[in-house]
């Protein structure tokens, strides 16, 4: 994932905070810049400077190369504190399960990054599949699908880098492959233009990444839908695209999976039947059937003749109750 960082540098012997990194979690990350830094106790100038902030206090002060390089092992700390229960061994891995389960949680998601073994991934699947819950996996890196595979997940979030060997043997263990299209052509880039401001040589780099992130997905694509593996499809939409709702935003990134070559109908599979049989919920949504969730969307035209239908929704029901209705009475 590309990630954006703007850093504001001060003059002088002064330093200005470009903010908490991360806000309302139990150790705030702050990083500050500074042209020039004076040690009052030795008389000594630091130029340029850096301070790493954690909780309050100061963790690190050296040249901004240096401390920056440190910044980001700070943030994913403070971030995992705020949002995931960090596992060590199998018999950690079953303790966070069960403390998930305390909360009354409907499925349990799991993000590795190379960082956790198979006995722990098979140890958390087999606590869930106690408690009749579901494992998806966050996995990215060949590696890391692999350990999801290996250990037993129902399904596997982004998949970006899986190999044609790992599809079929998702394919034969029935693990779905969740497919998140979010970087797919240039919207990464027109997102960023519409937020700040870029400078021509960054402006350069997002273009060219844009350019072989559509070919890396459209070759995704193909390998998955040659591969016969069970596959849905989610947005991955974190991001705030002015302008739009989430909900908007989030239907944008549909049809980019049928200009990367899967067909009309197979998108809206992707995200309704399929996504419902994913989630094991295909009792209750993700058709028009008898006894089925009244949740419906409708369009004023054919989404399998045109894609971009859906995101033009002019209908919805929910629960059977009508939340918005654009079309004319008839």
């Amino acid at each position: 994932m590309r990630k954006l960082c703007t850093m504001l540098a001060a003059l002088f012997f002064v330093w200005f905070s470009i903010g908490q990194i991360v806000a309302q979690s139990p150790a705030p990350v702050t990083l500050v810049k500074a042209g020039h830094l004076l040690d009052p106790r030795t008389g000594d100038v630091l130029s340029p400077a850096a301070v790493l902030i954690e909780g309050g206090k100061i963790k690190e002060v050296g040249s901004p190369s240096q401390v920056q390089a440190h910044a980001p092992a700070a943030l994913a700390k403070a971030i995992l504190q705020q949002e995931f229960l960090e596992v060590t061994g199998p018999d950690g891995a079953r303790q966070a399960v069960k403390n998930d389960i305390f909360y009354d949680v409907d499925l349990i998601k799991v993000a590795i990054e190379d960082d956790i073994s198979v006995a722990e991934m098979k140890a958390i699947v087999e606590e869930a599949h106690r408690q009749h819950l579901k494992v998806a996996v966050h996995a990215v890196s060949t590696a890391s699908i692999q350990t999801a595979i290996d250990g037993g997940a129902d399904s596997i979030e982004h998949g970006n880098g899986v190999t044609d060997e790992q599809l079929k043997t998702m394919r034969d263990k029935g693990i779905f492959l969740d497919l998140t299209p979010t970087f797919y052509g240039d919207f990464y880039t027109k997102m960023l233009e519409a937020t700040i401001v870029l400078s021509p040589a960054f402006r350069a780099v997002n273009v060219s990444a844009d350019q072989r992130d559509q070919q890396r997905y459209d070759s995704l694509v193909q390998s998955v839908l040659k591969s016969g593996v069970k596959f849905a499809a989610g947005s991955d939409m974190n991001w705030f695209l002015p302008g739009k709702t989430r909900g908007q935003a989030s239907a944008s990134r549909f049809p980019v999976l049928h200009n990367a070559g899967m067909p009309s109908l197979e998108v809206i599979r992707a995200i309704t039947t399929n996504a419902a049989e994913m989630l094991g919920w295909q009792d209750c949504v993700g058709a028009v059937e008898p006894g089925k969730f009244a949740d419906l969307v409708a369009v004023a035209g054919d989404p399998i003749a045109d894609i971009s239908e859906l995101e033009r929704v002019r209908f919805v029901m929910k629960d059977g109750q009508v939340v918005r209705n654009d079309l004319a009475s008839h």
